[in-house]
């Protein structure tokens, strides 16, 4: 019998996900030392919760893992005051190009540094359900069953997402709290 979060499970673990999130942190730190330092925060974070990763392969799993390693990112980015821009280019989907709303359509308007700098100023909910909505491509009833949420609770929460974003943008990024 062999226990979740063994010595084995976790290498083969850290094998398989260090190249995906050391290039979610590159893309948003721009240097690679700060890079590995934000993954190896990411991977503590996830080693302290490894029972909850029992299904590593599946979209859950991998979105998690996203999410995880850009928010250690972002943190280690806000701590060194702001140095570099932030960019998801070298993320590997880039935003769908299909018709929409036209608060979706400025949102795509946005460069992408613009759109990560908003991003990195907005509450982590908000940030991480407009990544996978409008970055990622998921569909409202996908990041429900990825975030334990109900499809409901997700489009409430695109929608006021979609409207901070929208005050922030016309604000030039200033963020209000709100």
């Amino acid at each position: 019998m062999t226990e979740i979060g063994t010595q084995e499970d976790l290498e083969a673990f850290y094998r398989e996900y260090r190249s995906p999130m050391l290039r979610v942190a590159l893309s948003v730190l721009r240097d690679e030392g700060l890079a590995e330092d934000a993954v190896q925060q990411a991977f503590l974070k996830i080693f302290q919760n490894f029972e909850k990763f029992s299904d590593k392969d599946c979209n859950k799993t991998r979105s998690l893992i996203v999410i995880i390693v850009r928010n250690a990112a972002i943190d280690l980015y806000r701590k060194r005051g702001r140095e570099r821009v932030i960019s998801f280019e070298e993320l590997e989907r880039p935003l769908p190009q299909q018709g929409g709303d036209p608060e979706e359509e400025a949102i795509r308007g946005e460069t992408a540094e613009e759109l990560a700098g908003y991003l990195s100023q907005m509450e982590e909910r908000y940030a991480n359900l407009l990544t996978l909505r409008y970055y990622h491509g998921y569909q409202n009833k996908e990041i429900a069953e990825l975030m334990g949420m109900s499809q409901a609770q997700v489009a409430l929460d695109l929608y006021r997402g979609r409207q901070r974003l929208k005050k922030m943008m016309m604000k030039g990024g200033e963020s209000d709290g709100s």
